[in-house]
């Protein structure tokens, strides 16, 4: 296996922008934030952002791209070691642990703020939301489709009705968690689901196709 070429000096840099950047524009808005909280944030000097990304829309994308990514490994990383459909969708609900603040990404789920903040002012913005909101979904919709093949969901289960309430409840959790400060709307929303999952899509024992 070949050795990672290590980052120059450049990009170790321009990776440190993009990571700041996130955390700030996730909290102020991805076009919103101010170019001089982006340079309090960074630490970099407004001629040096624009040494590294040719535009302030440039870096906003960029920090919605890691912010995204942030997420969707959280993601991916709660349904790994599981091999049921449901076990998968219940770690998945379990990278939303933790209480207010980092649930899902620090300042709330970048694809609802970039969404919300995009909705009728920024086409771009509110394309890359879209794109990122899709991957999710399909990746749900895959998930319960294969357990429905396995017979591990039951059988009639819509998958992209399932997906998309799945995503809805999570949302509205993290909307409710960030706007009050009370992780308690994101555990309700989790403990729904889990019922959900538990009661409406397990398929009984007898129902499955042998391993």
């Amino acid at each position: 296996m070949s050795t990672p070429t290590p980052l120059t000096k450049g990009q170790r840099t321009r990776a440190e922008i993009v990571r700041r950047s996130a955390e700030l524009m996730n909290r102020q808005g991805f076009i919103a934030a101010p170019v001089a909280a982006v340079v309090e944030a960074t630490g970099i000097q407004k001629g040096g952002l624009y040494r590294h990304f040719e535009s302030r829309e440039a870096l906003a994308f960029e920090a919605l791209d890691y912010a995204v990514a942030q997420i969707r490994d959280r993601l991916l990383a709660g349904m790994q070691g599981h091999r049921d459909a449901c076990d998968q969708l219940l770690g998945m609900l379990g990278a939303y642990d933790g209480a207010g603040d980092d649930v899902p990404f620090a300042g709330g789920c970048p694809i609802m703020n970039s969404a919300i903040e995009s909705d009728h002012a920024h086409p771009a913005l509110r394309a890359r939301a879209q794109a990122a909101m899709e991957a999710w979904h399909e990746l749900l919709v895959r998930t319960v489709r294969a357990g429905l093949r396995k017979g591990e969901i039951r059988t009639g289960v819509d998958a992209q009705q399932t997906a998309t309430a799945f995503i809805a409840c999570i949302e509205g959790g993290v909307m409710l968690t960030h706007l009050y400060g009370d992780p308690a709307y994101m555990r309700a929303a989790r403990r729904h689901l889990e019922d959900h999952i538990a009661m409406a899509l397990r398929a009984p024992p007898s129902t499955r196709s042998p391993r």
